[in-house]
């Protein structure tokens, strides 16, 4: 069978503050002086906030998007009037006069909480708490006799309260809407947008989450005003309203509709959560919603914790004052009748001596009952008659006479107790009416004075409607007002230690600047050093880099007199001139030193091909046969080879070596020189001659 489960959304747009007036309130910390003193701070570790920066942003960023063209319009508008001061300037000025909204959604109460419990966790995992009325309620069990945290239960409480976490985060999420008929889609973050918020796990209540709302909506505007965008919760839920029905309405309805959807919904995300959580068939239904009253006073949601126990608390001081009255009520009336029956015992006694002495019943003429001194006298008389039993009868008269007296007495002194029996019952009666007078003159005194604090604090309902405050109501206002006056203390105390924090923050980064400056200081007479080394290193490079070039253009000029600058590398309307005037030579020292390096290669290499033909043809002119040259020439050594003589190397061949060596001009020319003849000498020197003589002339042509 499902449980019957309550969901209340409680809207709140009470001052300026919104959601940073009550952070303290939702984080629980354990410095902070809490009123509400029924915070399970072992639970503090379920809980889940979002109070970044990132979600502050994002809505600061919304409430641009929303108001931006209507603050502009207003200062626009104003400037036109010549009322430059009336100006916004932004959408956050222009915000922070207004009230802010907050919210808070709750799932059930303790019952539910309870019964979830025992349906879906262990019940090692939990124990019994009894609250002041006598009932009791399940509480998880965290830490073991030693205080010393008990991993299985704390790993069942978490997954119990996450399903509660998800549901209240999922609930209140932005993207929450209605899809309409033309497939366009309304979510509740147009109009109420959610930022920072906190899950409430560790109070003796039920699961619940607070969270900032930032409210947008359009006015209905008017003959005088047109339609303007709008902060207020009441027009912002109207708008919603108007923009998934197409219908007008008022606040009230607006809120009641808000409500009702939020409920069933907020329900719904619970059940779906605990159906994936402990794999409960989709076909078995878990919770039922049930919606109650505020007149219904047994079944009232939304309380916090410490207002639901002062309930129970007030319903047990009741029940005992109850209780006592109704004890005294019946000693009272015990005693009234032990009176009474002593009374009649004594009458039967005295009604019997009179029929037993007169032989007559004890009835007048009329037969009604004599009373018990008529019964006296006609015992007297009766014994006066006889005068055998005179003595006797006087005796028994006297007897029954000081019994009737000493009966008389003590019936007089039971009516004398009963009597002020009674009138003590009275008396207590009285006390009660009184105190039930004072009560009420409290109460309406109460009442007085929470309404001139909100008269005079100018306080509104949630629909920012004027607040009454009746019988019925005033305990919760007289909550709401210690909360809004407790609010007030913690703001002023936020405002103070900011103030505080803020000037810390001054004196510490005025030092912090000081100390950069001094830093600074030296660091710039530490670059100014290494400025001035660094200069004087590039002087010397640039003396050396100068010397380098110098020697370059010297190499160039000897090897290559003839060579000019390439044109991309002079100035504009200059023309290249040879390395050997004094203009080429400055315009190749204005170069660059890669540029240098790269042409005395390139001249270097060509000197290098040229001496290497040169020698090829040396070589080859030494190797070509003449005339007188025999086939086989004579050999210049001598042909016997001693065989003893030959040892081994200790040098390893190396054929690439052997190679190289044999490729090298130099080691051909040597070879040549000495297989020579005397006519490939002479010839040899001939040519060289020549060509000496013809580079000895090209020379002193240029």
């Amino acid at each position: 069978m499902a449980i019957k489960c309550t969901v209340t959304t409680d809207l709140q747009a009470k001052d300026k503050n919104g959601y940073s007036g009550i952070q303290k309130h939702v984080v629980h910390d354990k410095k902070i002086n809490h009123a509400n003193q029924d915070i399970v701070f072992s639970e503090t570790q379920f809980n889940q906030y979002d109070e970044s920066q990132k979600t502050r942003t994002t809505v600061d960023q919304w409430n641009d998007e929303h108001f931006k063209d209507y603050v502009e319009e207003h200062d626009k508008h104003q400037r036109e009037k010549g009322h430059a001061e009336r100006q916004y300037g932004s959408v956050k000025n222009y915000l922070k006069r207004k009230k802010k909204a907050t919210a808070v959604l709750t799932i059930g109460n303790m019952e539910v909480q309870s019964k979830l419990m025992q349906q879906f966790c262990p019940k090692t995992s939990y124990q019994e708490e009894k609250l002041p009325d006598g009932t009791t309620h399940l509480v998880f069990k965290l830490k073991d006799q030693n205080n010393q945290p008990i991993s299985d239960n704390i790993a069942v409480a978490k997954q119990f309260y996450d399903c509660f976490n998800r549901a209240l985060i999922h609930a209140t999420n932005n993207n929450v809407g209605w899809t309409l008929k033309d497939k366009s889609r309304v979510s509740v973050g147009d109009y109420l947008h959610r930022g920072r918020y906190a899950t409430n796990n560790d109070e003796m209540g039920i699961s619940h989450i607070h969270y900032e709302l930032a409210t947008f909506g359009m006015t209905r505007g008017g003959k005088k005003r047109a339609a303007h965008a709008t902060n207020s919760l009441n027009q912002a839920l109207v708008s919603l309203h108007q923009a998934v029905t197409g219908k007008v309405c008022s606040g009230r309805d607006a809120t009641k509709w808000f409500r009702a959807n939020m409920d069933q919904f907020a329900l719904k995300c619970l059940e779906d959560e605990l159906h994936k959580t402990y794999k409960v068939p989709q076909d078995k239904k878990i919770l039922d919603f049930e919606r109650k009253t505020k007149e219904d006073k047994t079944v009232q949601t939304g309380l916090s914790m410490e207002q639901l126990k002062a309930q129970h608390q007030e319903i047990a001081d009741h029940q005992k004052t109850v209780k006592s009255l109704q004890d005294q009520a019946e000693n009272l009336t015990s005693q009234n009748n032990d009176v009474q029956s002593q009374v009649a015992t004594v009458t039967q006694n005295l009604k019997n001596i009179y029929e037993a002495t007169t032989g007559h019943q004890a009835v007048d003429k009329d037969g009604d009952d004599l009373s018990p001194l008529e019964m006296a006298n006609g015992i007297t008389k009766a014994a006066r008659g006889s005068q055998e039993d005179k003595q006797q009868a006087e005796t028994d008269a006297q007897a029954a006479e000081e019994k009737q007296k000493a009966t008389e007495e003590q019936q007089k002194q039971q009516e004398q107790q009963l009597t002020q029996q009674r009138q003590q019952l009275q008396n207590l009666q009285n006390q009660i009416n009184d105190a039930d007078e004072q009560i009420k003159q409290h109460k309406l005194q109460r009442i007085k004075a929470a309404q001139q604090e909100i008269d005079r604090n100018d306080l509104a309902d949630a629909n920012n409607q004027p607040i009454t405050v009746t019988e019925n109501n005033v305990t919760q206002i007289e909550q709401e007002l210690d909360e809004w006056r407790q609010e007030q203390r913690t703001n002023w105390e936020t405002d103070k230690q900011n103030y505080h924090d803020e000037l810390n923050n001054i004196t510490k980064e005025l030092t912090s600047k000081r100390t950069e400056k001094a830093d600074l200081t030296n660091t710039n007479q530490q670059l100014s050093n290494q400025n001035q080394q660094l200069q004087n290193d590039n002087q010397i490079m640039q003396k050396q880099i100068n010397g380098y070039k110098n020697q370059l253009v010297d190499t160039i000029a000897e090897n290559a007199p003839e060579h000019k600058v390439e044109s991309s590398l002079l100035k504009p309307n200059e023309t290249a001139q040879p390395v050997i005037s004094d203009t080429g030579r400055q315009q190749h020292l204005r170069q660059t030193l890669k540029y240098l390096m790269d042409t005395t290669t390139k001249v270097l290499q060509k000197i290098k091909t040229e001496a290497t033909n040169f020698i090829n043809q040396i070589t080859q002119t030494l190797t070509q046969p003449t005339q007188n040259q025999q086939s086989n020439p004579t050999p210049q050594y001598n042909a016997h080879l001693d065989t003893s003589s030959i040892k081994e190397s200790d040098k390893p061949f190396d054929h690439r070596k052997e190679q190289k060596l044999m490729n090298d001009p130099i080691i051909k020319l040597k070879k040549a020189i000495l297989f020579a003849t005397n006519d490939q000498l002479q010839k040899t020197s001939q040519q060289t001659k020549q060509s000496l003589k013809k580079q000895t002339e090209d020379e002193y042509e240029l």
